[in-house]
C-alpha cells in the first residue's frame, strides 16, 4: 500500500481523522482573512455562545504573531510562514499533535464565557473546560513546556470564569516544541506516556490509506479529484459518542447529518459495508416507539418532531447491488436494520395516511427535502409523489432482507406485496397521463407547481410502466426547464418562483442529482442519467464541490458540504463504470 498524500482543501471545512469530534477549522466571511481555530462538533455546542468554536490559534516566531498560510494534505495540516512551519496532525481520534521548527510556536486565545475555566494539571499540563462542548488537555512534549497567562491560574470570581485567556508553546532546548491536546466530554487525563509526532502522523495516514485504498478509483477527469472529494467524507465521519452508538456523519462542518443524508453517505461508502451499514443503523437507533425515525441527532440532541424522506429503501437496494451484506456484516446489524426498515416504512402508513387511500401525506415542505418547495404554495398537508416513490423502495427493500435473512417466504412475499400496492395506488391516483401530482387530503384536488418533485418517482426505474417513465424523461431531459449543462434544476428554468440560491427552487441539488441518476441508470434511458451525471461530476470537480449549482450559470454556492461530495461519489462510480 502506497501513502495517499494529495493535497487537499479545508477552507470552509476542517481538517480532522475519521472519528474525531473536534478538529481544525478554516473559516471566515468574503472579503475577511479566515480565523483559523481549534472547534468542536458536539451537538450542544449549537447552545455554546461561540457556538462550535472553541479558541483561536496563531502561528508565532520568538513569541510574535507573525503571518501564515495553510497547507493540507489528508494527515498533515502545515502553517507556513517566512521563518518556518507549524504541523498538525492526529495521534487518535481524541489526540492532536502539533510540532514546529526552530524558533517557532502556538498561540492560543479566548475570552471565556461564565462558567469557562483554564487550570493547571500535572508534569506541567493545563486542561480548558469549554462551556457545554468538551475539555481539552494541552501539555508539551519532548523537552518543551505550554501554559496559560504565564503560568497563572487567570480566575474571575464576580463572572465564575477564567476571563481572557493566552496559551502559548515554550521552546525546548533545540529551540522546537512538541504539543499533544487531547479532547473529552468528560474532565480529561493527563497521560504518563503520549506518542511521537512522527507516530501519530504514521497512525492518522494508515488510517487514510486503509479508507483510500479500498474505494474504486474512477474515469478522467472525476479521478482528478476523487480522493480531496473523498477526504471530505472520511474525515466528516464521527465515532459513537454519547447518545449516538453507531457512526456518523457531518453535512457541513459543525452541522450534524440529518436521517436520510446518513442513507446517501452510506451508498456513497458502499465499498466500506459495515461502515455503510453503521451509518443507516444511526437514525434506526432512536427510532421512536410507533416507528418513526427523527430528522436528525447527535451526541447529545434529538430533533424529532418532523421527519426527512424515507431513503433506506433505496440506500439498502443500491448497496445489496455491489455487496454482500451478510457476508461483511454481523447478522445481528442486518436483522436491526431489517426491523428498523420495516416499522419506518409501516409508521408512514399508519400515521402518515389518515385518509385511508393508501398514500401517505406530508405536512411540512421541509418534509420533502426540498424545503422550500413550490409545490407548498397554499397547502400545508399534501400527498406527494416523491414519499409514495420512495417508500415503494423502503417496503421493497424490507422484502430483500427478509429474504436475505432466510425468513418465512410469506414474511418477505408480504413486504413485496405492500411495494406493489403504494406503486399501484401511485399510478392510479398521482398520474394525470402526462406526469405525476401532488394531491390534498381533505378535498382530494390534484395540485400542481414547476417543482422537480413531479419527477422524483423517476427514482423507481422499470417499476414505472414503460410510457409514465418516458414522459418523465422528456420533460427531465427539456434544456429550456429542467436540464441543464451542469445538471437537472429543481425548479423549472422558466418558474415565475426559480431561485438559484433556494434550497429547491432553482438550484442543482445533490439528493436529486442521485436519486434520479440511479433510477434510470438500469433503464434504456441510462444515456440521458449519464449525461446529466457527467455533467454535475465534472462541474462539481472543477468548482470545489459546492452545494447549490446554477443551472442557468454553473456558478456554484455554499462549499464545503459533504453531501456534494457523497453525490459526485455516488454518481463518479457509475459513470466510471466501477
Amino acid at each position: 500500500m502506497s501513502a495517499h498524500t494529495k493535497p487537499v482543501s479545508i477552507e470552509g471545512k476542517m481538517f480532522k481523522r475519521r472519528g474525531a469530534w473536534f478538529g481544525l477549522f478554516r473559516f471566515g466571511m468574503p472579503g475577511s482573512e479566515p480565523a483559523f481555530y481549534l472547534g468542536t462538533l458536539h451537538g450542544m455546542a449549537a447552545l455554546a455562545p461561540g457556538r462550535n468554536r472553541l479558541i483561536d490559534i496563531s502561528a508565532t516566531y520568538g513569541g510574535e504573531k507573525i503571518p501564515f498560510t495553510v497547507e493540507a494534505r489528508p494527515a498533515e495540516l502545515t502553517l507556513r510562514t517566512e521563518r518556518g512551519d507549524v504541523r498538525f496532525t492526529f495521534a487518535d481520534t481524541t489526540k492532536i499533535m502539533a510540532e514546529g521548527d526552530p524558533g517557532m510556536g502556538l498561540r492560543f486565545e479566548k475570552t471565556m464565557v461564565q462558567h469557562e475555566t483554564v487550570h493547571k494539571r500535572k508534569n506541567g499540563a493545563w486542561e480548558a473546560f469549554f462551556r457545554l462542548t468538551c475539555s481539552v488537555v494541552f501539555k508539551g512534549l519532548g523537552g518543551s513546556s505550554f501554559d496559560f497567562n504565564g503560568g497563572a491560574e487567570p480566575w474571575e470570581p464576580e463572572k465564575l470564569t477564567s476571563g481572557g485567556i493566552c496559551g502559548v508553546t515554550r521552546p525546548g532546548p533545540d529551540g522546537r516544541f512538541t504539543l499533544v491536546m487531547e479532547e473529552s466530554t468528560y474532565g480529561g487525563a493527563v497521560r504518563d506516556v503520549y506518542p511521537s509526532y512522527d507516530e501519530a502522523k504514521a497512525s492518522m495516514q494508515a488510517d487514510w490509506d486503509g479508507f483510500i485504498e479500498a474505494m474504486p478509483a474512477f474515469a478522467e477527469p472525476y479521478e482528478r479529484t476523487r480522493e480531496e472529494c473523498e477526504y471530505t467524507l472520511w474525515s466528516f465521519l464521527m465515532a459513537p459518542c454519547g447518545l449516538s452508538r453507531h457512526t456518523m456523519i457531518q453535512m457541513f462542518a459543525g452541522v450534524t447529518a440529518s436521517q436520510w443524508q446518513m442513507c446517501q453517505n452510506a451508498v456513497a461508502l458502499c465499498e466500506h459495508a459495515d461502515l455503510a451499514v453503521d451509518l443507516l443503523l444511526s437514525p434506526i437507533d432512536r427510532i421512536g416507539s410507533l416507528g418513526q425515525l427523527p430528522d436528525m441527532y447527535d451526541d447529545m440532541q434529538c430533533e424529532s418532531l418532523m421527519v426527512k424522506p424515507p431513503m433506506h429503501g433505496w440506500a439498502v437496494l443500491e448497496i445489496m447491488k455491489r455487496r454482500d451484506l451478510l457476508k461483511e456484516c454481523p447478522r445481528a446489524r442486518i436483522e436491526k436494520l431489517y426491523d428498523g426498515i420495516g416499522r419506518w416504512a409501516d409508521w408512514f402508513m399508519t400515521y402518515r395516511d389518515e385518509d385511508g387511500d393508501g398514500l401517505p401525506s406530508l405536512i411540512h415542505s421541509d418534509e420533502t427535502g426540498l424545503d422550500d418547495c413550490s409545490l407548498w404554495a397554499r397547502h400545508l398537508t399534501i400527498t406527494t409523489p416523491d414519499a409514495a416513490a420512495y417508500l415503494v423502495l423502503l417496503f421493497e427493500a424490507a422484502g430483500e432482507l427478509a429474504a436475505l435473512l432466510g425468513k418465512p417466504e410469506a414474511e418477505a412475499s408480504a413486504w413485496r406485496g405492500k411495494s406493489e400496492n403504494i406503486l399501484a395506488r401511485l399510478i392510479e391516483t398521482l398520474w394525470d397521463g402526462e406526469r405525476f401530482a401532488g394531491l390534498v387530503p381533505e378535498t382530494r384536488e390534484l395540485i400542481y407547481s414547476d417543482s422537480i418533485i413531479h419527477y422524483m418517482p423517476a427514482i423507481l426505474g422499470d417499476r414505472l410502466p414503460g410510457e409514465i417513465l418516458g414522459k418523465l424523461v422528456a420533460d427531465l431531459s427539456d434544456p429550456e426547464t429542467f436540464f441543464s449543462p451542469w445538471g437537472i434544476a429543481s425548479e423549472k428554468m422558466t418558474s415565475a418562483l426559480f431561485s438559484p440560491s433556494a434550497w429547491g427552487r432553482g438550484c442543482v441539488l445533490p439528493p436529486a442529482m442521485m436519486y434520479i441518476v440511479t433510477g434510470l441508470w438500469d433503464t434504456k434511458h441510462r444515456a440521458f442519467a449519464k449525461t446529466a451525471a457527467e455533467n454535475y461530476c465534472k462541474t462539481l470537480g472543477e468548482t470545489g464541490f459546492p452545494f447549490f449549482i446554477d443551472p442557468k450559470t454553473g456558478n456554484g454556492m455554499y462549499y464545503g458540504c459533504s453531501w456534494a461530495n457523497c453525490a459526485y461519489t455516488v454518481l463518479g462510480r457509475l459513470v466510471s463504470g466501477a
